[in-house]
């Protein structure tokens, strides 16, 4: 019996007729509904059929490959949730430059992957020369000149007393194009100077992780 088993196995993987299981994790997600994901140890994206409902971009799935060219998502090879981390980070653990004009604190290079939104947080403190300064944090996109993406609202400081300054905006990639770009963090000054402030087992930092489909936050920052 074991014999014929065998036998019925290699015929079958002759014929290319071997069902396979395989992680993979999904690329891009098209506006028609096309959805495209890399086989773990693969580096072509290919066509998937979704048996599991809509899924996005970074998110890890399970793959059925069929004969003779089926490739159907049928579970989920982890949290259905996309990435398993930020996809842009950039902290320290000690201040920026006291500034007055627009000036970058910290910056992020990375790709912003087609219709993908990404929550962007801001995180550390903030100080100024004298009670009364308004600090005001922009997003911008890099470039000659730089573009401003959105930007966190003033807000009053205290002097040298240090005040929380974490905020959280959301932005998206609408395009059916991923976008390799560096997203810069800008400090500015009404009057006198701020300081953008991280400590050691404190710091300060900029993180961007993807959250889902763009099409489901139309209160994101488009992105071009």
């Amino acid at each position: 019996m074991k014999a014929i088993a065998e036998a019925v196995l290699e015929r079958a993987s002759r014929l290319g007729l071997m069902w396979r299981l395989r992680p993979a994790t999904v690329v891009s997600v098209a506006a028609d509904g096309t959805i495209r994901a890399v086989y773990d140890g693969d580096t072509v994206p290919i066509r998937v059929v979704s048996m599991v409902g809509p899924v996005a971009v970074g998110a890890r799935v399970m793959v059925v490959k069929s004969p003779p060219s089926g490739n159907h998502i049928v579970g989920w090879a982890g949290p259905p949730a996309p990435g398993v981390g930020p996809d842009g980070l950039a902290w320290a653990e000690n201040n920026s430059p006291a500034v007055t004009a627009q000036t970058v604190v910290l910056s992020v290079p990375m790709v912003l992957r087609a219709r993908t939104a990404y929550r962007v947080e801001l995180g550390g403190g903030v100080s100024s020369s004298a009670a009364g300064v308004q600090p005001l944090f922009r997003l911008m996109r890099a470039g000659s000149p730089a573009v401003q993406i959105t930007e966190f609202y003033r807000f009053r400081t205290e002097g040298g007393p240090v005040m929380n300054c974490d905020a959280l905006r959301y932005i998206k990639r609408d395009a059916d194009t991923d976008l390799s770009t560096t997203i810069q963090l800008t400090l500015e000054a009404n009057t006198g100077t701020v300081t953008h402030i991280g400590a050691p087992g404190r710091p300060r930092y900029l993180q961007i992780t993807a959250c889902g489909e763009a099409v489901k936050f139309p209160h994101a920052v488009a992105v071009t």
